[in-house]
């Protein structure tokens, strides 16, 4: 949908420079002015936008793009967790309910500030986050009501079981899309604890030396005969 936005800005602009060239020219230049014109802000405009966004992104346009569209679907996903909070009527769904948005949350933020990283965590955006959804959807549904039946029982019982299955899985897919942070956090930490050892050392004083020693004595120790002739 935003690439087709896209699309359709990129011809607007440049049917707009087109138009203002053919108001230059007369009879059959202004023809070609149109075609010229229409085709050099067509390419510029590309060449641009897709290398501010590769500089920025790392990405091409076309994947920028579809990374933001999934973006938009995940927050509706999102939103219609968060109002289960309303629904919820046990101390225990709501435990799970808050645990599933706060790690849906924080994998949304990570690519949203990243949108790179969506390819590491494909599988949350296709199935994860719908899986959860449905679930805790329909685990609201039934904890809201008197539940009597036991076969509804049993369903509330598997649902609430299989969202605990379903948050180790977020949390093994947020692991993965922090992986890199991780790695990176140690390397600098490990690099923090060097310059600090090498610190340390330098600023160590140096153990005298025997020779040293005995100069200082000999310095700080007064002498018997010197006293005795002021006296």
């Amino acid at each position: 949908m935003r690439y087709s936005l896209y699309w359709f800005r990129r011809l607007a602009v440049s049917f707009g420079t087109a138009v203002l060239a053919t108001t230059l020219f007369d009879g059959f230049l202004a023809y070609g002015a149109f075609a010229a014109s229409f085709a050099v802000t067509f390419m510029l405009y590309t060449n641009f936008g897709n290398r501010r966004i590769q500089k920025k992104h790392g990405l091409n346009r076309r994947e920028y793009y579809y990374i933001l569209d999934q973006l938009k679907e995940a927050k509706a996903k999102l939103s219609r967790l968060q109002h289960l909070f309303l629904k919820v009527r046990s101390l225990r769904s709501l435990k799970q309910m808050i645990e599933l948005n706060s790690l849906v949350k924080r994998i949304y933020s990570v690519v949203k500030k990243e949108p790179k990283r969506f390819y590491e965590i494909e599988p949350f955006f296709y199935s994860h986050l719908d899986s959860v959804v449905e679930l805790a959807e329909k685990s609201s549904l039934l904890s809201s009501k008197k539940v009597k039946d036991p076969d509804m029982k049993k369903s509330l019982l598997e649902t609430t079981e299989t969202l605990g299955d379903l948050s180790q899985t977020l949390e093994a897919d947020l692991r993965q899309v922090l992986a890199r942070d991780i790695e990176h956090l140690t390397i600098e930490l490990d690099v923090a604890k060097q310059r600090a050892g090498r610190t340390n050392q330098l600023s160590e004083p140096e153990p005298a030396k025997e020779g040293d020693k005995k100069d200082e004595q000999r310095i700080t120790a007064p002498t018997g005969t010197r006293y005795g002739r002021k006296k």
